[in-house]
């Protein structure tokens, strides 16, 4: 050993080169992307850090997705891009759950906990599950894996204000078939403290009445793999009660208002996936009833509304470089209210047509066109085109590029509700350009860096608002156009050594939303921001996980957003920021999780809508225990 020689068994081939020839790997994956458009994913990993939490509070510290909210347990609507709610689509595994008659969802009532992963397509990126997302859909996943092994889990937690939550999920089967259980449990009194400086001759501490909220869910799911097959079946219910308190200009009414929702989602599924192609068929039920109460104003109001759902698609491999699908959509709404003239039903189906295409490893490609019949009536087509370059084949660096044509159809309230209702209002259309840069470096083995920067310009025609009528009350009109347009980057690091992990993530949004003319049917002004849409976002979080201890800091910032159309009364910006720690313990079947969360960490005084302040510093502790078999 003492007189060895060092080898070089490399030495022979020093001089040699072989080429071997290119190999393209074609497979499924988990995460669906559409050529040419930006998307963002939250996978179960993060939703299960944040089980206590909302979808739309998930949302607003994970996303640049502008979240309108009430306050705690109240209404939560999502606005992408300059749009508004209702320009936002929200599914279920595909199938919308916006209401028919308000055209928008309340991300409140859902918890992270039920979910198992958020898919975010920007802008025309929606057309791909639905239509009328002018802004983007949030698609919600319920889909657990043939692999993943039987467990239970339990998660209590207590909080600031009265608040309780309690998860539960079981999940059991085989390769075969697989059943998985989820409900939920929470209640909050939401009575906190804050400053009101509006309502009094001088700024004076007061706490939140009439805000207490309460919910209730459950979900079913049964899923059968078979070669070459899937079906599964998913049913959902849930609840929600609260006390709708009163903004902080007008005093406490001695009879608050209430609501209350109730919704049943029923979904069965089938997929074949074979070398002669993919197809999938899907029916679901969408059934949603909200009752509002306001004794004080003599207003009962019950709104019943049901969507009925087929949809169907087949995607072919053409060649090597073209693939080809068709996809069928009908949607059957059936809507009875105290609010209508009688009942109303409308019918509206859309047919797509979709071609991709990669003829080089460089380039890819992909249009999109879609027919819609409205009450038997057909519309002037919609589109997408959408193209994406790699220009260095060694870099993961890619130039996406898209421009597009997208409908949104009124909703049932702004044709029908009385008063106000306008039956003759025309289809909103929505013509929409948007230009990314995504670089990915992989700087050293456990080193990520991922560079993103958005520029998009959006054209809303014939946009449909309420306005004060010529008889007293409110009217929906058409009033002229919106311009949309701004800048969204993004960075994102993550590095991995030994017992450590790091992740840091982080996004800027600039919007500028206005009206693109002014005349005397507009009530907007050219120029000036549209309202509650503000011009600046950003965020970040930090992720840092060693051994069995994980803490995460993150901060959020909303820039004003104005409140007249003149932009001379505003909202003014806020940052809050929230922190989480956690620790870990494992045995050989168990696992127990620990974690405290504590959101608006420096307790700034706030609001996402004027008049309705949002919580100050409060705290959460969530207890989560799991058994794997």
């Amino acid at each position: 050993m003492a007189l060895s020689l060092h080898l070089k068994g490399q030495d022979s081939l020093r001089n040699d080169a072989i080429l071997i020839g290119e190999v393209r790997v074609r497979a499924g994956s988990d995460l669906r992307d559409y050529i040419g458009f930006k998307s963002t994913h939250i996978d179960s990993a993060l939703l299960a850090v944040h089980n206590h939490l909302s979808i739309a509070d998930l949302l607003s510290g994970n996303s640049m997705i502008h979240i309108k909210s009430y306050g705690s347990g109240g209404l939560a609507t999502p606005s992408f891009r300059g749009t508004g709610p209702g320009h936002t689509q929200v599914c279920w595994n595909d199938i919308s759950l916006n209401s028919p008659m308000l055209g928008q969802f309340d991300l409140s009532l859902i918890p992270a906990g039920f979910i198992d992963g958020v898919n975010i397509y920007y802008g025309a990126g929606s057309m791909g599950i639905n239509s009328g997302g002018f802004g983007g859909v949030i698609d919600l996943e319920t889909r657990p894996s043939s692999d993943s092994p039987a467990e239970f889990t339990v998660n209590p937690g207590v909080g600031s204000y009265g608040r309780f939550s309690g998860l539960v999920r079981a999940s059991t089967g085989n390769e075969r078939i697989r059943s998985v259980t989820k409900a939920f449990l929470s209640d909050a009194k939401n009575d906190f403290s804050y400053v009101d400086n509006v309502s009094e001759a001088y700024p004076l501490k007061k706490s939140r009445e009439n805000n207490e909220v309460s919910s209730a869910g459950f979900i079913q799911e049964l899923h059968l793999f078979l070669p070459q097959n899937t079906l599964s079946a998913r049913f959902w219910y849930q609840s929600a009660s609260r006390k709708l308190p009163s903004p902080i200009i007008s005093p406490t009414a001695s009879q608050p208002e209430t609501q209350s929702d109730e919704s049943f989602r029923a979904m069965i599924s089938w997929n074949n996936d074979r070398k002669s192609g993919e197809m999938g068929l899907t029916a679901a039920f969408v059934s949603d009833r909200l009752l509002y109460d306001n004794k004080p104003a003599s207003v009962h109001s019950i709104n019943k509304s049901g969507k009925i759902t087929l949809k169907g698609n087949y995607k072919k491999r053409v060649s090597e470089i073209l693939s080809m699908e068709a996809s069928l959509n009908d949607e059957l709404s059936l809507v009875t209210t105290n609010n209508y003239d009688g009942s109303i039903s409308r019918n509206l189906a859309t047919l797509d047509i979709v071609s991709e295409t990669d003829p080089a490893s460089w380039f890819s490609a992909r249009l999109l066109i879609r027919e819609l019949l409205h009450n038997d009536k057909l519309l002037t087509p919609d589109f997408s085109l959408s193209t994406e370059f790699r220009p260095f084949s060694y870099k993961y660096w890619f130039l996406k590029a898209s421009v597009s044509k997208n409908s949104r159809i009124p909703t049932l309230n702004d044709m029908y509700w009385s008063p106000g209702g306008n039956p003759d209002l025309k289809n909103e259309t929505g013509t929409a350009a948007e230009l990314t840069w995504d670089m990915t470096n992989f700087i050293t083995g456990p080193f990520r860096l991922k560079n993103d920067i958005t520029v998009f310009r959006n054209n809303i025609d014939d946009l449909i608002q309420w306005r004060p009528g010529s008889y007293s009350y409110w009217e929906a009109v058409n009033l002229g156009s919106v311009i949309s347009s701004g800048i969204e980057a993004g960075t994102a690091i993550s590095y991995s050594f030994r017992n450590l992990h790091f992740n840091f993530d982080a996004g800027y949004v600039h919007t500028r939303a206005v009206a693109k003319e002014k005349n005397a049917e507009n009530a907007s002004f050219k120029g000036y921001q549209l309202t509650y849409i503000p011009e600046n976002q950003m965020n970040f979080v930090l992720r840092i996980k060693w051994k069995k201890f994980s803490g995460a800091f993150n901060t959020e910032y909303t820039g004003r957003r104005y409140l007249t159309a003149d932009n001379s009364v505003y909202l003014p910006h806020y940052l809050i920021s929230g922190i989480n720690l956690g620790t870990r313990m494992e045995g050989t079947n168990h696992s127990l999780d620990i974690s405290i969360s504590v959101d608006n960490l420096f307790d700034a005084a706030y609001q996402n809508i004027a008049y309705y302040p949002m919580p100050g510093r409060n705290i959460y502790l969530s207890v989560t225990y799991q058994f794997k078999k």
